[in-house]
């Protein structure tokens, strides 16, 4: 008779404990889930324009968290408005993320003008590039030393090397045509980004030309479906000349098919 209440007890026993088992299991699960909000999600609302001061008062936007992480310098927008942001607009993410943003800067960021006399086309490129600047136009003068630099112009003056210029402008970039006036072949740009042509274009020793664009000037949707002068493998031009870009929407356009047919 005592085995057999002593079995029943631990019967109970067992029971208790897997009933308690069963109960911190479910209370865990529910804890997470509240934690994570597991399958909650909501759309990224589009913040570019606002000003960050706008989006902790507006309680609407209470579902996330905002931290500016950089600021650029553009003349054309607000200052102290909201340029770009991680995630992009849309984008489903959880309640309570943590929005990354760009502002537009008060000020312009201010750098040093290099010295590029007397290096290589390429090397100037280059430089231009670490130092936050670029390449307006390449011109060409009679010179033996062919694609040195032997002048460096912004807006059409000569700068010296140390003076401070607006982070992102344009240098001219006037060159030695060497002791022999080659042509250049006309490359293809067919396909390309308006970013991508004038990469192509300057590393060749040519400018870019007047620009068409018959879906808007987008130039993140847009790229080149027809150039002036067209490319061949006999088409050449001189050095320094423009060539003419017309854009379409890749969203209105095949490209892949289009050059097939090139």
């Amino acid at each position: 008779m005592l085995e057999i209440l002593k079995s029943k007890k631990l019967y109970i026993h067992l029971a208790i404990l897997f009933s308690l088992g069963i109960i911190i299991l479910l209370t865990v699960v529910y804890s997470l889930s509240s934690f994570t909000r597991h399958g909650k999600t909501v759309s990224v609302p589009d913040f570019r324009g606002y000003y960050y001061n706008e989006l902790q008062d507006q309680a609407e936007f209470d579902k996330f968290r905002f931290v500016i992480i950089d600021s650029i310098y553009d003349a054309d927008k607000e200052k102290g408005s909201i340029a770009s942001q991680d995630p992009k607009p849309e984008s489903l993410v959880k309640e309570n993320r943590t929005i990354y943003l760009t502002v537009i800067a008060m000020t312009p960021e201010m750098v040093q003008m290099p010295n590029l006399i007397d290096l290589s086309k390429r090397n100037a490129i280059s430089i231009l590039e670490t130092f936050g600047l670029k390449v307006s136009k390449l011109g060409f003068v009679e010179n033996i030393a062919k694609d040195a630099v032997i002048e460096q112009l912004y807006r059409g003056e000569e700068i010296e090397p140390g003076v401070e210029i607006i982070k992102g402008s344009g240098i001219e970039l006037v060159l030695g045509l060497g002791a022999q006036k080659a042509l250049i072949q006309v490359p293809l740009l067919i396909g390309l980004t308006k970013q991508q042509a004038i990469n192509e274009l300057h590393l060749a020793s040519l400018n870019i030309g007047e620009e068409h664009f018959e879906d808007g000037d987008d130039t993140n949707t847009v790229r080149i479906y027809r150039q002036s002068p067209s490319y061949s493998e006999e088409a050449t031009v001189k050095m320094g000349q423009s060539i003419e870009l017309y854009y379409k929407s890749d969203e209105n356009f095949d490209f892949e098919q289009y050059l097939k047919t090139l």
